[in-house]
């Protein structure tokens, strides 16, 4: 081991105590830590020193570790730039797709306030090319696995939430317009979910949608037992021919926001959504499908419209009862996918019109790849409860006692009263 120099060694009154007077080694360790590794990066960024090549002052960092967070001090040169990479990773997966964003926004000559702001933040003017380039190169590797990943037929996806989010970017010709970003997130046998697949489409027809889920199926996303999304007529036809036999769960969220726009008076519309939420609470089916029953007439008399949305959205409301009891709360919505919409729009932002489709692809991609990472600690699903996925229950007539009709009329009464 190389031995480290006198300057950074410490005496006893260096070392640091505890309220018992005794030497606190947690903050011994992070100082000695904290000193080591600057001392190490003050020695490697003198390397870099040459004719015309000066230090220019420092840059703090702080990087949590197993026993503390340190403080680094990293060297600052006036050319060229230096960054430890072997100490911490220089880039995000999101900051080198905005390396990308801007980079390609200085090469068509397209760069905006907010390009430069991001540039500013990512200290960009310091970024060789061939450092750029490197950079992209590795990301793209994590954004095309991600694109093209291919599924083990002997490991069903028994559940996906579909989706899109649009986001501006110019086309070949410079112009701007408004792309759909469409992700599919699939639910797997281990109960983990992650997302199977994403592109980039001019708009939400039958026929790119169901390109997206042809490519799906062609990497291997087998077994669908079932699909839920929004009400779009295009996606819901694409579904029932690339995957056959598979349910359709319209989101219940979406459902709920429909009713509001069908009913004119506000006070009406937030009764209309108290009953409709009322269905979600019963605890099982028999009781969820009276109340669901109930609501359908009782909204029917505050409005015509609205009554027959319900009446018409029934079974496809309700395609989640076929299914795992515990598995209802995550089938009945696209909220998986509404908080993945919500972080690309978040880190979209920064940029507002993306300078290709490429650069739009790239950040999307590694804000997608990030969010799988996370996803893969954590179990979605229980795994043994995911042996039923495979195996719902059969969507017989189920036979309602007038007792159960009663009763849920009765809650969905109350829930309209009190909101009212």
């Amino acid at each position: 081991m190389t031995s480290v120099s006198d300057d950074v060694a410490l005496t006893m009154d260096d070392m640091p105590l505890g309220e018992d007077g005794l030497i606190d080694f947690r903050a011994l360790a992070v100082n000695l830590i904290e000193t080591v590794v600057n001392h190490a990066m003050e020695l490697e960024a003198d390397e870099l020193l040459g004719e015309g090549n000066r230090r220019n002052g420092y840059r703090e960092r702080r990087l949590r570790t197993v026993i503390g967070e340190i403080v680094l001090r990293v060297p600052k040169l006036r050319e060229d730039t230096y960054f430890p990479e072997r100490v911490m990773r220089p880039y995000s997966r999101v900051d080198r797709a905005m390396v990308g964003v801007v980079s390609r926004a200085y090469v068509n000559g397209m760069s905006t306030r907010r390009i430069e702001k991001v540039a500013g933040e990512l200290e960009f003017g310091r970024l060789s090319p061939s450092t750029v380039s490197r950079m992209l190169a590795s990301l793209d590797g994590e954004v095309d696995a991600l694109r093209q990943a291919e599924f083990d037929a002997g490991s069903p996806v028994p559940y996906l939430w579909l989706d899109a989010t649009y986001v501006k970017c110019r086309d070949d010709d410079s112009r701007v317009c408004s792309r759909a970003t469409v992700t599919a997130i699939g639910a797997f046998m281990d109960g983990t979910r992650r997302f199977v697949g994403f592109d980039l489409v001019d708009t939400e027809s039958y026929d790119s949608w169901k390109r997206f889920l042809l490519s799906l199926r062609r990497r291997g996303v087998s077994n669908v037992r079932l699909v839920t999304s929004d009400a779009h007529a295009g996606l819901r036809r694409a579904v029932m021919e690339v995957f056959p036999g598979a349910c359709w769960q319209r989101c219940f969220v979406h459902l709920q926001r429909d009713l509001a726009a069908r009913i004119r008076h506000k006070p009406d519309q937030g009764r209309a959504m108290r009953a409709l939420s009322a269905v979600l609470q019963q605890g099982n089916a028999a009781m969820t499908r009276a109340a669901y029953d109930a609501a359908v007439d009782r909204i029917g008399r505050i409005d015509r419209r609205a009554g027959e949305l319900l009446e018409d959205a029934r079974e496809d409301a309700l395609a989640h009862l076929a299914f795992h009891r515990e598995h209802w709360i995550r089938l009945r919505t696209n909220n998986v996918q509404e908080r993945a919409n919500a972080e690309i729009k978040r880190r979209t932002r920064a940029v507002q019109i993306f300078p290709s489709r490429e650069s739009l692809i790239r950040l999307v991609g590694a804000v997608l790849v990030d969010m799988n990472e996370t996803w893969t600690r954590h179990r979605f699903m229980s795994a043994d409860d995911m042996a039923t996925a495979l195996e719902p229950r059969a969507r017989e007539h189920v036979e309602i006692s007038d007792e159960t009709r009663q009763r849920a009329d009765q809650i969905i009464r109350t829930a309209l009263e009190s909101a009212a």
